[in-house]
């Protein structure tokens, strides 16, 4: 069965699945990505969730 990935689905996920460790609500705006591009846009995301996982960001 898929489950339709959100905040309000993340205990509905195996447990092997790792979640974020962060308040992603208490997440403010703070990078402007300006057209370098979807790939580009992605790769950004997963590195800085790497990092707010260790409270670096």
């Amino acid at each position: 069965m898929a489950i339709t990935l959100s905040n309000a689905t993340l205990d509905q996920l195996p447990g092997d699945v790792l979640r974020p460790t962060y308040d992603r609500s208490a997440l403010t705006p703070g990078i402007v990505h300006i057209g370098l591009g979807n790939f580009h846009r992605a790769h950004q995301a997963w590195y800085l969730h790497r990092l707010m996982q260790q409270g670096l960001a």
